[in-house]
């Protein structure tokens, strides 16, 4: 991909580039394009009709006053351009700044969001017929969204790495357990078309000092409370912080932020320790740093804080 054929494309959404700047071109094309204004031109190997949809539910968002990038209408009346191999979208980019390392501010504001643009979706239709990468029960036949339950996989490499420790038949059990009861409920549980990757690398500070959210390149449709409580873990454990809290005193203010836009109804709330266990048990980089440990010691250390992990939710 060269900056001729990036000019190429920009022309089907009526933009003359006065600058091309190519930031990634692999198998992913992004590159940055400046007119009077500025916006982001991004390719990938995509199916037509998610990538419509993708484009389509970030601009209702928009329509709803939630601030995120809004995508470019092309000449044909699509937001995606198929050229060559790839699937091509166009965006304005966002007024701000990166958001880096966050804090207690970017914990409560990410939640308030999660919660908001959850309660907007469910007034929306649901444009997907895929899920997200954060879901479970996809059965693992491919990685497509849909098929790929990246949980099941963790705990199915936490077992091969464990299985001889004398904790991981009690380990075992209670995450079979955990997932028998939550697959009982699943369906039941409120869901709907989602952003995919609600994470502070993906949002930028705007000169407000608000918000704003970009990136839908992997919507779907999601259990709200799933994606709440994986964001959730993520944002209080994994994500680079600085602050005073602890992590389980990040997630607590992570959660009742985004009640705070979004009240769990009664099944929810019944089911939030069981799904906050296994997602925080065995989410990946959890389970890949364990496994990653070379000495006994600190390996049976790490197995008996994922049995504690999925205790507290007896």
């Amino acid at each position: 991909m060269d900056n001729q054929k990036i000019i190429d494309i920009c022309n089907n959404y009526y933009i003359n580039p006065k600058e091309v700047k190519i930031l990634r071109n692999n198998e992913r094309v992004l590159a940055k394009i400046e007119t009077a204004h500025t916006y982001y031109l991004k390719g990938e190997l995509a199916d037509k009709t998610h990538w419509e949809a993708s484009c389509t539910f970030a601009n209702l968002l928009n329509d709803q006053g939630f601030r995120v990038a809004r995508y470019i209408q092309s000449i044909y009346g699509t937001y995606g351009i198929q050229y060559e191999d790839k699937m091509f979208s166009l965006e304005q980019g966002l007024p701000g700044k990166p958001i880096e390392v966050i804090t207690d501010k970017e914990i409560i504001e990410i939640g308030k969001l999660l919660g908001i643009q959850h309660r907007l979706s469910m007034k929306m239709p649901n444009l997907f017929t895929n899920t997200t990468s954060w879901s479970m029960f996809g059965g693992n036949q491919t990685e497509a969204l849909g098929d790929y339950d990246e949980n099941e996989l963790s705990f199915l490499e936490f077992k091969k790495h464990f299985n001889s420790h004398p904790l991981f038949n009690k380990i075992e059990s209670l995450y079979n357990e955990y997932r028998f009861n939550l697959e009982q409920v699943w369906m039941r549980l409120p869901q709907g078309a989602v952003q995919g990757d609600f994470c502070y690398y993906n949002m930028a500070r705007l000169p407000d000092e608000s918000l704003a959210i970009y990136d839908f390149n992997i919507a779907g449709n999601e259990v709200y409370l799933n994606e709440c409580i994986a964001v959730a873990v993520y944002h209080s454990w994994h994500a680079p912080y600085t602050g005073k809290l602890n992590e389980q005193e990040r997630f607590q203010l992570f959660l009742d932020s985004y009640i705070n836009k979004r009240p769990l109804n009664s099944l929810e709330l019944i089911y939030v320790p069981q799904l906050k266990a296994i997602i925080r048990a065995f989410r990946h980089d959890r389970v890949d740093l364990g496994i990653a440990l070379n000495n006994d010691l600190m390996q049976d250390l790490f197995v008996k804080e994922t049995l504690k992990i999925l205790e507290e939710a007896e």
